[in-house]
């Protein structure tokens, strides 16, 4: 879905002839953004792709959705620097969450950004605009995009046939319907039910819950472990929020949370750390493990 906003602000940049050099599309982590990029795209362009796989990108657009080595910067600043073949066509250089370069990088880009070359627009996102520079905030047009309420999400959930249970999980931990259907698997919810049933088991030894989550600290499982620590955020929510739960084990969940002595203020210090630093070139295992002993530790 695209935003609301960023539609209003390129429309009205378009027609009044006035685009930036540099705009930020700032939005919450989960977030989908792919659509609201090609809109951009193809709004400024006057083009139709339909997808950002690089393979198949026109040569006017220079898509970066990884990390940003010395090479690359040096592409972005070699191609900057090169007039556009067509006056009536844009080079655009698309650089995804931003807020994890290092400041050479980012210096290096001020360059690029400062003093682009006829027809270049630099597209910038961030999950986390606290963590971008002053510097590139500054010389950029910033678009906050708005996600949908929760409620709305799970309204479309039910449409496309998911579970009750599953519509109120994913509305809860993803930020848009189209990143739940990118992201889950058929066996996606079989493996939350599995982690209700390790928190349940917590409250005699929290270990269970310990034992569970570290099945997931391997390379070829880290998206599932991302998935499963945002459900035991929303899990962890139930012990204040109210929720009317059919399900028989949830119900047994959320009251046992409202009465169990943990620190909840630490657990969701530690796994809002654990998700923000998720991407980051940080050591995967260690960062997983530091997250598990901070759990373990919130437990009384």
């Amino acid at each position: 879905m695209v935003s609301k906003n960023l539609v209003r602000i390129i429309e009205n940049s378009i027609a009044s002839n006035k685009l930036a050099h540099c705009y930020l599309i700032s939005s919450n982590l989960g977030s989908n953004i792919d659509e609201s990029i090609l809109f951009f795209i193809n709004s400024i362009n006057k083009t139709k792709i339909e997808s950002l796989d690089i393979e198949h990108l026109p040569n006017n657009i220079l898509y970066f959705d990884d990390e940003l080595s010395k090479d690359k910067i040096v592409s972005i600043l070699n191609y900057s620097s090169l007039s556009s073949f067509d006056e009536n066509t844009y080079k655009i250089i698309v650089l995804k969450n931003i807020e994890f370069a290092s400041n050479a990088t980012v210096n290096a880009l001020l360059k690029c950004i400062e003093e682009p070359s006829k027809n270049t627009i630099f597209l910038l996102t961030t999950n986390n605009k606290n963590r971008v520079l002053s510097t590139i905030l500054s010389r950029s047009i910033v678009i906050n995009i708005k996600t949908p309420l929760s409620s709305e999400i799970e309204d479309e959930l039910l449409k496309e046939n998911y579970s009750s249970d599953e519509a109120l999980f994913y509305s809860n931990i993803f930020t848009d319907a189209e990143h739940v259907k990118k992201i889950v698997s058929n066996n996606s919810f079989s493996l939350i039910e599995d982690l209700l049933q390790a928190v349940y088991l917590s409250f005699k030894n929290k270990y269970n819950l310990y034992v569970y989550l570290s099945k997931f600290a391997k390379k070829d499982k880290k998206n599932t472990l991302f998935l499963l620590v945002s459900c035991l955020k929303f899990i962890f929510s139930w012990s204040w929020e109210q929720y009317s739960f059919k399900n028989i084990l949830m119900k047994k969940v959320s009251k046992k949370l409202k009465d169990i002595k943990i620190d909840f203020f630490a657990c969701f210090k530690a796994l809002n750390e654990y998700l923000s630093n998720f991407d980051s070139n940080n050591n995967y295992f260690l960062q997983t493990e530091r997250m598990l002993v901070k759990l373990m530790e919130s437990y009384e």
